[in-house]
Formats: structure tokens, C-alpha cells, sequence
């Protein structure tokens, strides 16, 4: 591609020389920071050491697939031909394959491919080097599609692993990133082994009692040892140590729940159960049968709708949350972009008719969006001055897009994922921003709520990764 492109930053220069180095690295590059031209940048490398394409195998979530063949064209002079997109249906997948299976060539592939038993085992026989994008996608050692990861990278010559993340909620999410990167070299080839020389259970003494469950934490030189194993083959890269970034500010806006939220946020904590009232005064059921169901009515309760038991959406009158961000949005809008962050669809809703109130353009990122629509929309939000808003969701967007034109993001809503978290907030704090002054994020919360234990879970499961990767 004829274009001109940025200078290598130095840390991408010390990835791409250990890449060189050692046949199996972890480019544990924290979101924004350039990890996949990284990658690119050693495959090119290797190649011309060969004289040739070697056949390479990328696995990553599916919204970034068309994005890693992007990159190719802006940081490589491959032939466009020899970048192999697999998408479809399975069938389509093998036929496509097939194709180009004699052939060197690179292909790119989201990671339920690994459950089409036939292209499996033809990739399985075919890859020389196996890259795996967002690695912890498979940190779970019973998951099926990480067994057949396993099955591929141990026929590899080469393996490499890319996460901002590879820490979400255990220590232990390490194990199987690393079986599938040195095949066992650094950590075995057995979890139960890994997990009896790490951890203990902290339960241990009610064992044969009813009600016992393991609950595994980590020894005391866990933490210690992890560090120094994963540093052998691993690369560690966070922005604020690389990038020239304006301040990250992090701010917190109380929300008080309205009348009905309050009323029925009690009756759902203690009883499973609470009322909607209804203009027809017919009153409905919004039940949890479940603890994990309680919280997510919860959750809608206080982001303003409830579901009723037979599956209809009601919105709550009296719903704070949403005049607070009309006044955000009326403040922030004239002179900045903002990203508004929620987790349900009906908080979609509410939010474009915000903005359709407020005569801001707007453009949406989600799982009802298609990905034709998504880059268009966001490309939308990037260049044209006239669209002020981007309403999205954590999970949807929160992997290989770039809103860097946003100095602010608003959390309507949130999950427990820190994963979910960390991504989203890297859309719009990355390489680019400095061109804001700084970045704000700002998260609505509603005291004493769920709110509260969303962020810290959050917060918890983040102080566990910054201990062994920091």
C-alpha cells in the first residue's frame, strides 16, 4: 500500500527481536499499544528467512478477522492473495480451504472454527506457525475449542500468543494460554498437576461435609513464581509506560434510584420477586429463580426497565439515570464526542431516543448491528463532525475498533466481565489520543446498589492480574 506509516515504537522493536529469538513469545501488550503490527512485523521476518510465506494460522475473535488482513496491507508487501479470510458457513470454510491447503499462505479465522471437525484436522496438518489473537479467549482448560488450539499448536514451529489481558479473573487463566504456547514448557501439560502446585483449597477442612465446594486460592509464593515463569516468554507492555498519552481520568457520578426503582430493587433483593405497575393496572410478575437471574434483574432495574415474566419489556417512569446522562450529554456534546457504554438492548433504545431529543447525531455499535453496518458506523462517529454519540456495547465493541476521536466515554451500564471492561475502555485511550488535552471516563453509579459490586469485582480481579504481570 502506498501510504505513509508511523515509526515502530521501541517496544514493538524489542518484540519483534525476542519474536526472533525465541520460536514460542507472549506479546502481552496492553490494548492501544500496537501488538498486532508487532506480530505482523516478526512474521515478515520469518518469511524472508525462508524465502517464503510460511504457512500461517491466525485465530482471533471474528469482528477483528477482515482487520488483521488489513494490516498485512498497511505493514507488509504480502500478495493480498496469500491472506486467506475463512468465514461462512463450515462448509464453505473446508471448501475454501481446500483451495489453497497446497499452498503457502496466511489464514485468518475466529476461534469457533475450531469446532468444525474437518477444517480442524486439515489446519491441524497443514500450519507451521499458529498466532493466537486475544489468547484469552482460551484460558479454560475444559474448553473444547482450546483442546483442539492445543492439538494444532503442538505440530507448530512456531507459536505466539497476543492478550492485553491474559489475567481476567484467576492467576490460573494462565495455565492453558501457555500449554497452547511452549506445549507444557513452562507450566505442564496437566492442569490438576498446575493447579496442586500453585494452589490450595481454602476449604479443605470441610471436605466430606455437605455443602463443600473447593474454593482454590492461591500458595504464598504463587505470585512470585508466576511472575518470574511468564517473563521468560512473555512480553509485558502497558501504555502508560510506552505512549505519550494525555492523563486518564476517572470519574464517578452518583445516581439516586427513582421511587419504583427503589421499591422494586428491595422486593427483588429479598424476596426473587417484585411487581410492575402497569397503565392497564394490571399488575406483573418479575421473577429470579436463580442468584445469577436476581442479579440481572437487578441490573435492569436500575438502568430503568424491568422484564416481566412473560418476557415483555416495561420501562420505569421515574428513571434518574437517564436524565443524568441527558445532562452529561447536553454539557459534553458541544465540544466533544462521546462514547456512551451499555449492556442491554432496551438501554440502546433509550439512549437513541435521548439523542434524538437532544437533535445529536448518533451512530450505534451492538449485536443487532451488522459488521458491514458497524465499520460504516464507525467510521460515521470517527469523521463526520455532525455525529456527536456512539452508543455501544462492552462485548460488541470492544475488540478491534478505534474511537480515538472520543475524549470522553459514559458507563450506562455494566457486567462483571473485566475483560469487557479493560477493552472498552482502550476504544478511545489508545495511540491517537493524544490529541485530546486528556480522556475521561465516567461511570454512573447508583449507591448501594449492584453497581457497587459490579465495580468491585472489577477492581478485584484487576489487582490479581497487576500482581503477577506488573
Amino acid at each position: 500500500m502506498n501510504q505513509t506509516i508511523r515509526p515502530l515504537w521501541n517496544h514493538q522493536v524489542e518484540g519483534i527481536n525476542r519474536g526472533l529469538r525465541q520460536k514460542d513469545l507472549g506479546l502481552f501488550f496492553e490494548q492501544g499499544t500496537g501488538k498486532s503490527r508487532t506480530m505482523i512485523e516478526v512474521l515478515r521476518r520469518l518469511y524472508a528467512k525462508e524465502n517464503r510465506v510460511m504457512r500461517t494460522l491466525i485465530l482471533c475473535p471474528i469482528i477483528v478477522c477482515e482487520n488483521w488482513k488489513k494490516e498485512f496491507g498497511m505493514y507488509s508487501k504480502i500478495n493480498h492473495f496469500d491472506i486467506v479470510v475463512l468465514k461462512g458457513p463450515g462448509r464453505k470454510r473446508v471448501q475454501d480451504f481446500l483451495e489453497i491447503a497446497e499452498k503457502n499462505k496466511i489464514v485468518i479465522t475466529n476461534y469457533e472454527a475450531m469446532e468444525n471437525k474437518d477444517l480442524h484436522l486439515l489446519l491441524a496438518q497443514w500450519c507451521e506457525i499458529l498466532v493466537c489473537d486475544e489468547s484469552q479467549r482460551l484460558k479454560n482448560p475444559d474448553s473444547v475449542r482450546a483442546k483442539k488450539v492445543v492439538q494444532i499448536a503442538d505440530l507448530c514451529k512456531h507459536r505466539y500468543i497476543l492478550t492485553g489481558t491474559p489475567i481476567l479473573n484467576s492467576c490460573s487463566d494462565v495455565f492453558m494460554q501457555f500449554r497452547i504456547l511452549d506445549g507444557g514448557e513452562t507450566f505442564g501439560k496437566n492442569y490438576y498437576a498446575f493447579r496442586h502446585e500453585y494452589f490450595e483449597d481454602a476449604n479443605a477442612r470441610r471436605k466430606g461435609t455437605q455443602g463443600y465446594f473447593p474454593d482454590w486460592k492461591p500458595k504464598p509464593f504463587t505470585f512470585e513464581v508466576l511472575q518470574d515463569r511468564i517473563s521468560h516468554k512473555a512480553m509485558r507492555v502497558l501504555k502508560s509506560e510506552c505512549l505519550d498519552l494525555p492523563p486518564f481520568v476517572n470519574q464517578r457520578v452518583d445516581v439516586e434510584l427513582g421511587a419504583e426503582q427503589k421499591r422494586m430493587y428491595k422486593q427483588m433483593m429479598n424476596d426473587y420477586v417484585t411487581w410492575l405497575k402497569t397503565k392497564d393496572n394490571e399488575p406483573r410478575a418479575v421473577v429470579a429463580q436463580l442468584a445469577v437471574t436476581k442479579a440481572l434483574r437487578l441490573q435492569q432495574i436500575i438502568s430503568g426497565f424491568a422484564k416481566d415474566d412473560a418476557g415483555v419489556v416495561h420501562r420505569l417512569e421515574d428513571n434518574p439515570r437517564v436524565k443524568v446522562l441527558e445532562e452529561l450529554l447536553t454539557d459534553l456534546t458541544p465540544v466533544h464526542k462521546v462514547i456512551v457504554w451499555a449492556t442491554f438492548k432496551e438501554n440502546y433504545t433509550m439512549i437513541s431516543e435521548l439523542c434524538t431529543k437532544l437533535s445529536l447525531g448518533y451512530r450505534e455499535i451492538h449485536g443487532d448491528i451488522s459488521h458491514k453496518d458497524r465499520e460504516k458506523n464507525m467510521q460515521d462517529f470517527r469523521k463526520n463532525p455532525e455525529v456527536r454519540v456512539m452508543i455501544a456495547n462492552q462485548r460488541a465493541a470492544g475488540t478491534g475498533v478505534n474511537l480515538v476521536e472520543a475524549s470522553y466515554s459514559i458507563y450506562y451500564s455494566k457486567n462483571f466481565s473485566l475483560e469487557d471492561d479493560l477493552q472498552s475502555a482502550a476504544r478511545n485511550y489508545r495511540g491517537g489520543s493524544e490529541q485530546h488535552e486528556k480522556v475521561t471516563r465516567i461511570d454512573l453509579v447508583s449507591p448501594g446498589t449492584i453497581d457497587e459490586l459490579i465495580n468491585e469485582s472489577i477492581t478485584n480481579k484487576e489487582s490479581v492480574a497487576e500482581k503477577i504481570l506488573d
